[in-house]
């Protein structure tokens, strides 16, 4: 069995996160599997250390800082993905977020001797209801929802061929070091408080303003010290009072059990991975072209399971955090009901189901 995972990233690493975990799963179930990654991202050494071959092309980003002209960057893009799948044969595509391709060179792909698997993540409506996405769907033979319900990604022409799997992660809970075992692996104190930091790729001024709030307040807290997750664009971080900066671990996910408590973004996989983790969290929604941030937040205080902090105020970060942290053990039990288990297997049950 061959399957390619086309993964297009903008400021993070969500896409190649989620599609690494289903590729996990899938490799633990046809352990002979062949496995390969189209992918943009440029931090796309990740998948190296898990085992995994990628084809790589410049990112959109890169692109606009080294100066490729666009339209040449475009048919470099089309001709790549094209040249990749016409040369892999894969029995089975996997595309995250985008059906259509990010250039929209998938679609033509898309009626080629593969099967397609689209993995559709909750989108903005006005995201949802383009007419060139929801005339795209069609094309694939199964729609993987990584959400609880698979109405979560509303009206689709064939809801028959939606598959809701739950959140979908790169790792097993069993997978998780331990707190003790987590602090060490980091060379962070064992008896400190400990706040973890982070606010996606980094690659915005909000980015470096949410951080020094959070510096701000958490230098309120008795004992407490902040923990940076720096993310692949977070390149110059100044300094921060009782701060420790972390460059280059990947996934977060094996080691977030260290920490007592978070500040953090709202995207999809930072919220998912806390909740699995246990880690109470205070959530500050960004603004997004797809992803809605600030209704994800709301919903995940409505159901207990943290907070919502609109307003980059340090007195209002240190008044949610010192929050969270009375009320830890019904923030986590919250969270934990709402991601019980890791969607990545079932994920992958779907690509064989499609490939019978």
């Amino acid at each position: 069995m061959r399957a390619l995972f086309y993964a297009v990233n903008g400021l993070g690493l969500g896409h190649v996160t989620r599609l690494l975990g289903i590729a996990r799963a899938l490799r633990r179930l046809v352990p002979d599997c062949e496995v390969l990654f189209l992918t943009t991202s440029e931090a796309d050494g990740v998948l190296h250390r898990e085992r995994f071959a990628a084809v790589k092309l410049p990112s959109k980003t890169i692109r606009e800082e080294v100066g490729l002209q666009k339209t040449r960057y475009l048919k470099l893009a089309q001709t790549v993905t094209w040249n990749t799948l016409a040369a892999f044969e894969p029995d089975v595509l996997v595309v995250d977020t985008y059906p259509m391709g990010s250039f929209e060179e998938l679609i033509p792909a898309l009626r080629w001797r593969q099967k397609n698997v689209f993995v559709f993540r909750e989108q903005r409506p006005d995201a949802v209801g383009m007419p060139l996405l929801q005339a795209t769907l069609p094309l694939y033979d199964a729609v993987i929802v990584p959400h609880r319900t698979a109405d979560a990604v509303g009206p689709v022409p064939e809801p028959s061929k939606l598959r809701a799997v739950g959140p979908i992660l790169v790792r097993e809970r069993a997978e998780l070091k331990s707190r003790d075992d987590a602090r060490r692996a980091l060379g962070l104190p064992a008896s400190e408080t400990l706040v973890y930091a982070s606010f996606g790729g980094g690659g915005e001024p909000e980015s470096m303003k949410a951080l020094e709030a959070t510096a701000q307040a958490v230098a309120t807290l008795r004992g407490a010290r902040l923990v940076v997750g720096a993310g692949p664009l977070l390149r110059d971080v100044p300094p921060l009072p009782n701060a420790t900066v972390l460059r280059g671990v990947y996934p977060m996910l094996d080691v977030l059990p260290a920490f007592d408590a978070a500040v953090t973004a709202t995207g999809y996989n930072s919220a998912h991975e806390l909740l699995f983790a246990g880690v109470p969290s205070v959530f500050v929604p960004f603004e997004r072209v797809l992803d809605d941030q600030d209704k994800r937040a709301r919903f995940l205080e409505a159901q207990g399971a943290g907070r919502v902090v609109t307003s980059l105020e340090p007195r209002a970060l240190a008044a949610a955090l010192e929050d969270v942290l009375a009320r830890r053990k019904r923030i986590v039990e919250a969270g934990r009901a709402l991601v019980p288990t890791n969607g990545a297997e079932a994920a992958a049950r779907v690509l064989l189901e499609v490939c019978r």
